[in-house]
Order: C-alpha cells, then structure tokens, then sequence
C-alpha cells in the first residue's frame, strides 16, 4: 500500500497556501516572518521539519499558531481553487485504489482534502484511509499506523519534513520536488527516491503497482525516461 501527503504532491495548492501565509502573516502581525512575493518563495518556509520550520523568526508557540490558523485559512479558500488532483496522477490513482488500495496521511483538514479530491475522483478511486491533521498525533505515528495496520511501505511527500517522517515510521521515503520544498532541502532529508514531475510520479507508481516495489526502490539508469536516480536506495 503506498501512502500520499497531498498537498503538493496531489494537488497543487501552493497559491492558495501562499496567500493563507500572507494574511495570517498579517491578521497576527508576525511582522519577523518573510513577506513571500509569490507561491515560488515557499521554500523559504517549508525547510527542516515543519514544525520548528518559523522558529527561526518566532517563538515555537506563535509559530504553532500560526500554521492553525493557515490551515484554517487554506481551508476556508479550498472552493476557490479550481482544480483538484493533479491530471497526470488521476488514472494512477484509480488503478492503485482498485487493488490493495492507497492512502493518505495529511497536515490539511480531511473535510478539504475529500472535497478536492472528489472534484477528479469517483467513489471507487478514492483513498482506502484518509488521515488528516483533525485526528490526534504526530504524522509519523499516523504513518506508523498505516505501516502496522495496512501494511503501507512507502510515503511520498514534497518536504524535507516528510521525508523525516517516513524514514521515523520505518517507510521508504519518496520526494517529489515539484511542491513546497526545493531539491536542497529534500536531499538534506536523505529520501530513498526523488521524483520531479506529477508524470514521472505517476510512472513510478505503476511499476510499483505491477510489481516492482517488491525488489524495493531500485536505481535508475539517469539516461532511461521515467523516475530520476534514487537517493541512498534501500532494500
């Protein structure tokens, strides 16, 4: 069973994300954090792990507040966005949730994530288990879970944050750098797999799906399409 962060990784959200940064930066006047010109400067934010990713410019506890109430805002504009999943991942989606099923564990809240993802979706393609940030506990307790209980072996995420939790509930770590973060910071996190496009995630996906996670997240030839090298591959 794969797991799935969603934003940036399925759904593109940074738009709305970076607008939710600027008014929530402005309504709690954190006037120390970054004043991003546009959803390109996220990076600038989401480095390291998340939740001590603004204490370079605030107290933990103003930073705390501040990411409940961005995703307070995020969710307030979800109807907004006029898009859902991504369209190269929408066929893959529905081929892995009419086997063993694939899940996704969040820091959004579920109620938004199912509405977006319905907008692509029939019911039948939907996620086998939705963890989001409405359910107690960490993400990577909530990956610890799906490990134990659904026998999950690979989480992909677009944050050096993602990729620290994965490694911690014992999952390969897939990163995808077309979200939030940037190559740096995801390579700093040390993933098993980098991924660059929505496409080439998509391909990997199949071939795991045909089979091929069974000889773990295996090397790539660089001059072959499809997913780039992998980084620090296990078996």
């Amino acid at each position: 069973m794969l797991i799935f962060d969603f934003d940036g990784v399925l759904h593109d959200s940074r738009e709305r994300a970076w607008r939710a940064y600027q008014t929530a930066r402005s309504e709690m006047e954190l006037w120390d954090l970054p004043d991003l010109a546009g959803p390109d400067e996220l990076p600038q934010i989401y480095q390291g792990v998340l939740s001590q990713s603004l204490t370079r410019w605030i107290p933990y506890e103003a930073a705390e507040l501040f990411w409940q109430r961005h995703a307070g805002l995020t969710d307030l504009t979800a109807d907004e966005d006029g898009h859902g999943v991504m369209p190269d991942l929408v066929g893959v989606l529905g081929d892995l949730a009419g086997r063993a099923g694939y899940g996704i564990v969040t820091g959004s809240h579920g109620t938004t994530v199912e509405r977006l993802l319905r907008r692509n979706l029939d019911e039948d393609a939907m996620p086998r288990v939705l963890l989001s940030r409405d359910e107690a506990g960490s993400k990577a307790l909530k990956l610890q879970l799906m490990h134990r209980q659904y026998g999950a072996t690979a989480y992909i995420g677009d944050t050096g944050s993602d990729i620290r939790h994965a490694h911690a509930a014992d999952l390969e770590a897939v990163a995808v750098s077309y979200g939030y973060a940037d190559v740096d910071d995801l390579t700093a996190a040390g993933p098993d797999l980098v991924l660059h496009t929505a496409a080439e995630l998509a391909s990997w996906c199949r071939v795991w799906h045909r089979g091929g996670h069974r000889n773990g997240l295996r090397r790539h030839d660089p001059d072959e399409p499809g997913p780039r090298p992998a980084i620090g591959g296990r078996a």
